[in-house]
């Protein structure tokens, strides 16, 4: 079947959302078993903490190279990849044996990672070529499930599914059988790539300085407790990260095809609603802090750690396709504002630690529904917003820029908040620094969540996303967009 014959159909969305679920439910499911996996396979807490946010650094830092490459050689063909290498990693994982524990999960996570930078590089970018026109909305309301909503169910699940025989081992290689079906779904997709070469090289030096510039700051944040905050190592890797930052910024200043264009960001839109996506998905950092205040703390089970976060599940979904009406209405700006509102109060519920067990689980349930909710209404109205603003001449690069900023942004406020907490607490029963450790973790995230309502309130129009905008926006079969 030709790309211009193909329609997109149910069964294609049913199987690029699949394959977007192999990282945001099963691979961010360590958010909720990371404790039990260090555990069960004698991993050092910040060790754990490296392998929980590897996968998302490494979707960060390679997804712009992902849409490039899929630019080249094809949509379809590097979303097929993507699920092949979330596959090796998934089995690896689950097949982790105690001696090479560390080797094993870690290089997992890393595939997985990079499988996820090519899945997310390509699969919305066949959403925007063959769904049109108000398919097109519903099409990214339903991706959006699969990033978001995946999020929601991700700690719900793994405590569910740590709890059956196969324990947390169960997960990976469940996310290997999803994979295959997501493959066997959509292979139907016509090839996706430009209508002809755009002479497009890839910036592979700016690529693995920013690789080693953030890889630096993540090795800072979550190494920092090991190695002592007042250790010369420590602050060294705060000075290389600084380094490497400010060569990439000036290597994308002369780069003909740079990883990062910031000529993207004249756009108050699209830099708009990147940076608020960046700050936003900073405050994934949430789900660990609680999952983690229950399991260290108390001593709750993955199980009943992940049904407190039943309200988030539950609430991001509903409120997805609610997000979408609104932004229609009231424009994604006022869309955006409220969600953060809703996201800050949420996190500051879930802030009041220093209760008992069973106060602390009925917060919980309140506190993951008001977040849900807050991120269910935030999910498309960002997406669309950055989606509607990207420039003709690249927009493969544009989407993936603004993807990036999720996926960096929940790796880095992840690891800020789950090393803040690892630093503060002490020991393994609840007391005064367990609850303090937890209240100063969230409250950081309070802080990620008001600076992002303010950046929405600022940069983005108030019009964006209003159907008398979007219904306008012309199909772009030759160049898909991808993020």
């Amino acid at each position: 079947m030709s790309n211009a014959s193909f329609k997109g159909d149910d069964k294609a969305l049913i199987g690029i959302v699949l394959s977007v679920l192999t990282f945001w439910l099963f691979a961010q499911s360590t958010l909720n078993i990371g404790p039990d996996m260090a555990t069960d396979l004698g991993m050092s807490d910040g060790t754990m903490n490296i392998a929980v946010v590897a996968a998302a650094l490494f979707c960060g830092t390679f997804i712009v190279a992902a849409g490039g490459i899929a630019d080249v050689f094809g949509r379809v063909r590097i979303m097929m990849i993507g699920n092949i290498l979330n596959i090796l990693g998934s089995l690896l994982i689950a097949t982790a044996t105690t001696t090479l524990a560390t080797q094993m999960v870690i290089t997992g996570r890393v595939l997985q990672g990079l499988a996820a930078a090519a899945i997310m590089s390509s699969s919305l970018a066949l959403v925007k070529t063959y769904w049109l026109g108000t398919d097109r909305q519903r099409a990214v309301s339903i991706w959006s499930i699969g990033s978001w909503g995946g999020t929601g169910f991700c700690a719900l699940f793994a405590g569910l599914v740590v709890a059956s025989p196969f324990g947390w081992r169960g997960i990976f290689a469940l996310c290997a059988i999803v994979s295959i079906v997501a493959i066997a779904l959509t292979r139907h997709i016509p090839e996706s790539r430009p209508a002809q070469s755009i002479g497009m090289h890839l910036d592979w030096s700016g690529i693995i300085v920013l690789a080693l510039s953030v890889l630096s700051l993540e090795l800072f944040i979550t190494q920092g407790e090991s190695l002592g905050w007042t250790h010369w190592m420590t602050w060294t890797l705060l000075a290389v990260s600084l380094t490497f930052l400010a060569v990439f910024v000036f290597i994308e200043r002369v780069a003909s095809w740079p990883v990062l264009d910031f000529n993207l960001f004249k756009d108050h839109a699209f830099s708009g609603a990147t940076i608020t996506n960046f700050i936003m998905s900073a405050t994934g950092g949430v789900v660990a802090v609680v999952m983690w205040v229950q399991q260290m703390g108390w001593g709750v089970s993955p199980t009943i750690s992940g049904l407190t976060s039943i309200g988030f599940a539950a609430f991001v979904i509903l409120f997805i396709r609610v997000g979408e009406k609104a932004m229609q209405k009231v424009g994604a700006r006022a869309v955006i504002i409220t969600a953060g509102i809703l996201v800050a109060t949420a996190t500051a519920l879930l802030m009041i630690t220093a209760v008992s067990e069973s106060t602390y689980i009925v917060i919980s349930l309140a506190g993951f529904s008001l977040y849900g909710l807050g991120l269910g209404l935030f999910a498309t109205p960002v997406t669309d917003t950055a989606r509607g603003t990207l420039p003709k001449d690249r927009p493969g690069a544009g989407a993936g820029v603004f993807k990036m900023s999720s996926s960096l942004g929940a790796a880095l406020g992840i690891a800020i908040s789950t090393s803040v907490f690892l630093t503060l607490r002490d020991g393994t029963s609840i007391n005064s620094d367990v609850a303090l450790a937890g209240t100063v973790a969230l409250d950081i995230n309070i802080v990620f969540a008001v600076i992002a309502t303010i950046t929405a309130a600022v940069l983005i129009p108030k019009a964006a996303g209003k159907v008398s905008q979007t219904s306008i926006t012309l199909p772009e079969p030759a160049i898909a967009v991808k993020i």
